[in-house]
């Protein structure tokens, strides 16, 4: 029996020896406030590092809300992790209200229903690179719980290992010291190897807040390893301006402008006023003419302040009437398909007739638009008492809205082709078609500067010598308004700025 429970004791040392190593990264235990950018964080020897990856508007970042808190990790953004040991498993905690963006790897697999990466025994790795997958959207990362196998103790003496190895830094500097030598202590000191002075037991992290030279061995025993040798340099903070996307400019309808910093941890700021300020999150949404300020700041340093006029374009329209009295399309009178063209727009009657004064469409027809310009905007329907236009709604797949009232329905949205389902009969006297029209221009301002100048004319000559038109305004190249660029444009266009008026085309 004692025999018995001998082996027994030296097989449960033996399992404790080479059990699992587990590693907890709690992201609300950090003490961070939101709307933290994170990019890297260190705990018992995991070290997991964030980027953005190829998300061009939003970094990792900690938020708190009445939910709880988590580590956002956006599409496109990374989350790497390095462990001593080699992972076996890593299980997610998410917080509600995430995305449900798939998680890829570059090693292993993750499981999205359990929640779970693993990694087989036959691949062995320390690192693993996990993507959220996807353009927009995030996950909401509240623990992560790293499982390792343990390695069999290192027992050479090697010389410690600075992090961060030297190298430039600005406001302070957090220096941890390691040495994967079991039992080894570390020490360190001001200065070169050659300017030793008096050693500094290492027992936790220090700070760098000047240039410094240091010196760190390891020793375990009588033996003390090779010497090395970093240097920190302190250099001023500079911090990038954001940068506006879209430009300053115009637009139509609306537009979303971002806000970026080549800075890395740089929070940006914006205003509408120049006065008041807040912190950017999400793209700002613009409807109206407005003037947005912005500025970035790493600690207590600030970027310049830059600012974007975000203009809106006047509304432009093409209408194109059918009217039933006018226009017979193609139809005998009698019950058929039927097409009636009035350029640039198409109408399209699968199952109906075209009455003395009046469009018939019969329930279950194929009723569609088409423009082969600019997209089309608007739909009216000016129909006829007891057979309205409620009688028909939006055929499946289409966008845009549809609604009716009485006599009358309309549709809007923006579209090359817009198509109907009939639910019964409509009959509609005129139906007018609204097109989104033309961006307005000046004529003249050949290189869309904004005025005509001088330099219009070697913009125009360019153009009729290359036919390159990426960077000019055709239809504002058109100066004698004839439907033509030709070389007496050029002519046209001089004349003008020569007498400061247009001549009668």
């Amino acid at each position: 029996m004692k025999k018995l429970f001998s082996l027994l004791f030296v097989a449960l040392l033996t399992l404790s020896a080479w059990a699992d190593t587990v590693v907890t990264v709690d992201f609300n235990a950090q003490g961070w406030s939101t709307n933290t950018l994170v990019t890297d964080l260190t705990i018992d020897g995991v070290k997991l590092t964030f980027d953005k990856g190829t998300n061009a508007n939003n970094k990792p970042t900690y938020y708190t809300n009445t939910s709880g808190g988590a580590l956002r990790l956006y599409g496109g953004n990374t989350m790497t992790v390095t462990a001593p040991f080699n992972l076996k498993k890593i299980d997610f905690t998410f917080l509600s209200g995430e995305g449900s963006n798939d998680i890829l790897s570059d090693v292993g697999n993750y499981n999205k229903a359990g929640k779970q990466w693993t990694i087989g025994s036959s691949d062995p790795s320390t690192d693993v690179v996990f993507t959220i997958d996807g353009t927009s959207g995030h996950r909401r990362i509240q623990t992560l719980v790293i499982t390792m196998e343990d390695a069999e103790p290192f027992t050479e003496l090697v010389a410690p290992v600075f992090n961060p190895n030297g190298g430039e830094f600005s406001g302070s500097l957090e220096v941890t010291l390691t040495c994967p030598t079991e039992n080894s202590s570390i020490f360190y000191w001001i200065g070169t190897e050659e300017e030793q002075s008096d050693w500094i037991y290492y027992n936790g992290p220090f700070y760098v807040t000047e240039t410094t030279t240091y010196t760190a061995v390891s020793t375990k025993g009588d033996e003390i390893s090779d010497c090395v040798t970093v240097t920190f340099t302190k250099v001023e903070q500079t911090v990038e301006a954001p940068v506006f996307t879209p430009a300053a400019g115009g637009f139509d309808d609306r537009i979303d402008v971002t806000l970026t910093c080549a800075t890395p941890n740089a929070k940006i700021y914006y205003s509408l006023d120049n006065e008041l300020w807040s912190q950017y999150e999400d793209p700002i949404p613009v409807t109206d003419d407005i003037t947005i300020w912005a500025k970035a700041k790493v600690g207590d340093v600030e970027s310049e302040v830059v600012s974007a006029t975000y203009t809106k374009n006047p509304a432009t329209t093409v209408e194109v009437t059918f009217d039933g009295e006018i226009d017979k399309g193609n139809s005998t009178g009698s019950r058929e398909s039927y097409t009636v063209v009035k350029d640039p727009v198409t109408m399209f009657v699968g199952d109906g007739l075209v009455s003395s004064d009046h469009y018939r469409i019969y329930s279950g027809s194929e009723f569609k638009f088409t423009s082969t310009g600019a997209p089309i905007i608007r739909i009216d329907f000016n129909g006829i008492s007891g057979y309205t236009p409620s009688g028909m709604g939006m055929a499946a797949g289409q966008s845009g809205t549809y609604n009716s009232s009485g006599t009358q329905g309309y549709w809007e949205g923006s579209a090359q082709e817009v198509a109907f389902k009939l639910y019964a009969q409509v009959r509609c006297y005129t139906i007018t078609v609204t097109l989104a029209g033309e961006a307005p221009y000046l004529r003249g301002d050949v290189d869309n500067s904004g005025d005509v100048k001088i330099a219009d004319v070697s913009a125009l000559i360019s153009y009729l010598l290359s036919g390159d038109a990426s960077t000019v305004n055709v239809n504002a190249a058109d100066c004698d308004m004839n439907g033509e660029v030709k070389i007496a444009d050029v002519s046209a266009l001089i004349s003008y700025l020569l007498s400061g008026e247009w001549s009668a085309e």
